[in-house]
């Protein structure tokens, strides 16, 4: 379970990725995955949090979090509201497009080549 996404959209600044880290710690929450990129001085940061033990945070712990770091800043998301990104099947065929105009299918030995 990767847990529950929080997505915090900002201005970046000094010290913030440790002051939202604490304040997760602070409500008995652990990160099990982060993103955390800066984009023209704003801080993207997607965390993806359990409790302390593994399991699905309450949704009174994420409403305390939310208070404490700002209502608009951290969003409970499923798709990044900060972070247009590509849908999938676009990421997808870019993929294999690559891997074909690269010939690695045919450097693999997965297929052969009729050139």
């Amino acid at each position: 379970m990767q847990g529950l996404r929080l997505e915090l959209c900002t201005s970046d600044r000094p010290g913030l990725l440790s002051d939202v880290t604490r304040i997760f710690r602070e409500n008995g929450l652990s990160v099990t995955r982060a993103e955390v990129t800066t984009r023209g001085g704003k801080a993207v940061n997607a965390f993806y949090v359990t409790d302390a033990a593994g399991n699905p945070v309450d949704s009174k712990t994420v409403e305390a979090v939310r208070q404490e770091i700002g209502q608009a800043v951290l969003q409970v998301t499923e798709n990044s509201a900060c972070v247009k990104s590509p849908p999938r099947e676009t990421a997808v065929r870019f993929l294999f497009s690559n891997l074909f105009r690269s010939r690695s299918l045919c450097n693999l030995g997965l297929i052969k080549s009729f050139s």
